[in-house]
């Protein structure tokens, strides 16, 4: 079987900007957020059926899940039950991905003209490094991607996104949905050429052979919260959690650095 997962956040989707002060969900392009987001997986599904694949699944993981109307997505796809795993992307444990398709993926806090850019909490974690190196939640799920054998295949997003991932993933194949113009402005794409840009670049990119994004173990983590009260939780977290070895405070009470053996414990400790 050729299997092939398609991960879907959503501030990376076309025709989306947000609000200020607001987290997507909270304002009112939540709602055009899911509807467009719908139209982009069918046109990647698409492109994956046309081109071979035999199993395509989807992960609805903006927030907490359930933000998709899987009634209205290409009916040969299916929906990942996560939730009920232990870890992110464990699932894939269950699966035999080939590649994986990331849609309505963002930069990462911070980034100039990044739209609705953040790092996994907006209002919580002001960075997140991994040896020194700033990443995001792109970078992130494909080092736990690559740790199941997934290929990044393809990414779609505003531009300040793709040229983030692009640094650490050069092969893999990118469409740019939208030009930011700050963290709530954009130059919006023509919708059609967006989708047609993605089933051609989805088509593209199971032709090619693009490399996992591995990264060695034992990491150093470096997480800097907005809270102090946060990182006094995340440091007792961290002293408890088998898949960290060590952790302290970095140059602030903001700051921890742990030192983490097993790659699955990233999002446990942001």
């Amino acid at each position: 079987m050729s299997e092939y997962l398609i991960a879907v956040d959503l501030e990376g989707i076309g025709g989306v900007v947000g609000m200020p002060n607001e987290t997507l969900t909270a304002s009112p392009d939540y709602e055009v957020a899911k509807e467009n987001a719908i139209k982009e997986i069918n046109a990647a599904a698409a492109a994956l059926f046309d081109n071979g694949a035999t199993r395509v699944a989807v992960w609805d993981n903006h927030g907490g899940g359930n933000n998709l109307d899987f009634s209205k997505m290409d009916p040969r796809t299916e929906k990942v039950e996560w939730r009920q795993y232990a870890y992110r992307m464990d699932f894939a444990k269950d699966y035999n991905f080939k590649g994986i398709i990331y849609l309505g993926y963002h930069s990462r806090e911070g980034t100039f003209n990044g739209v609705l850019a953040h790092t996994y909490n907006s209002k919580a974690i002001q960075y997140v490094k991994i040896d020194s190196v700033p990443v995001g939640e792109l970078e992130i799920d494909s080092y736990i991607a690559a740790s199941h054998g997934i290929s990044p295949l393809f990414c779609a997003s505003d531009k300040a996104c793709v040229d983030q991932f692009s640094k650490s993933s050069p092969e893999t194949v990118f469409v740019v949905t939208k030009y930011g113009t700050g963290r709530n402005s954009a130059e919006l794409r023509d919708e059609e050429e967006v989708l047609r840009e993605i089933y051609d670049g989805v088509a593209m990119a199971m032709k090619k052979d693009i490399p996992i994004l591995s990264h060695s173990l034992p990491l150093t983590l470096e997480v800097r919260y907005t809270r102090s009260e946060a990182a006094v939780d995340f440091y007792e977290r961290g002293k408890n959690d088998i898949g960290v070895s060590s952790v302290k405070y970095g140059d602030d009470t903001h700051t921890l650095i742990f030192d983490v053996h097993s790659i699955n414990r990233v999002p446990e400790m942001i």
